[in-house]
């Protein structure tokens, strides 16, 4: 016998479906637009002044990058779709997708948000790779002198995605977006807190994981609320923490105001990325030229490329300019 599964939707009078019927919600998004939305996005931390810090993107930086900085925090971000699932589906549809309505019971047997259900699954394992960008991703995990996220986008729609790119009318009356408006102060000194930067609200609708345990599989899959809350990891752990992207700059930045030497010197990062590559069996870096600058920036640029090109991992770093 022969299963034939269908999404079906019931069609009101608002422009978009409603998924009533379906199981799981594919998102009208895609990596590629992620990335470059939200990269793009974060370029927009670029100071006229100096003791304030910009995010750049090194595998993009052709020209002048060895004026743009001397110490630096690599976050390095795997960007991820939302997909969706609806836990209220019939019994028929989640028995024909078995992995997919085992994160439904898990979330519901630990009362966990389910209105819908976002989430998803780790990359397979390119056949020429040496590990699973998970793994990867969680080497380069090394708080607090980087970070390594995954970021996904809280909603499935591409019209509620872009919506979140715009500032609202009333925001441009009464400025609070220091992406939107560079001459905005993104850290206030006096309480020592980035309070624009956590209400912006792009970056609150991002979640943003940091990888935690080693695979041996792509078969595993984060799940989590709309609202970005309610996060848990399928085999079987749940976590607490607020895991929005706002969330999680906040505390980066908060950590790099107040620390007298954040991430790396150039000269340490080529020794990071000699080691990284002897570990993972990728081009052996020639550090007996460290002492050249234009050959630092060429291999850090180089280590950027080779991390997007080989695992779909952007580096961005964030640095105070000279």
């Amino acid at each position: 016998m022969v299963w034939r599964v269908f999404n079906i939707y019931i069609i009101c009078n608002s422009k978009q479906p409603l998924y009533n019927m379906s199981f799981k919600i594919d998102s009208q998004l895609s990596e590629n637009q992620i990335e470059s939305d939200v990269a793009s996005y974060l370029g927009y931390i670029t100071p006229f002044w100096t003791k304030r810090f910009r995010l750049i993107s090194i595998d993009e930086q052709h020209t002048g990058a060895d004026k743009l900085f001397n110490r630096f925090l690599p976050i390095y971000l795997q960007f991820k779709v939302s997909h969706g699932l609806n836990p209220n589906s019939t019994i028929i549809l989640k028995f024909q997708n078995r992995p997919l309505a085992n994160i439904i019971s898990y979330r519901a047997t630990n009362n966990l948000s389910a209105n819908p259900i976002l989430y998803f699954q780790l990359r397979k394992k390119a056949k020429t790779a040496i590990d699973f960008q998970h793994n990867i991703l969680r080497q380069l995990n090394t708080p607090p002198f980087q970070f390594a996220l995954y970021v996904a986008p809280l909603t499935l729609r591409i019209s509620e995605y872009e919506k979140l790119l715009n500032v609202n009318w009333f925001r441009k009356i009464y400025p609070l977006d220091p992406f939107y408006y560079k001459e905005i102060e993104i850290h206030d000194p006096s309480i020592h807190r980035n309070i624009i930067l956590g209400m912006n609200p792009f970056l609150r609708h991002h979640i943003s994981i940091p990888p935690h345990m080693v695979v041996t599989t792509h078969n595993h899959h984060y799940s989590y609320s709309k609202s970005g809350g309610d996060l848990a990891w399928h085999g079987g752990q749940m976590f607490n923490e607020d895991f929005r992207l706002s969330t999680q700059l906040l505390r980066i930045l908060n950590y790099v105001y107040n620390s007298e030497r954040f991430g790396f010197g150039q000269e340490e990062y080529i020794d990071f990325i000699a080691q990284f590559n002897k570990n993972n069996n990728l081009r052996t870096i020639n550090t007996s030229n460290i002492d050249d600058r234009n050959y630092k920036i060429s291999t850090i640029r180089e280590f950027a490329q080779n991390l997007k090109s080989n695992f779909n991992i952007k580096l961005l770093l964030l640095t105070q300019p000279k």
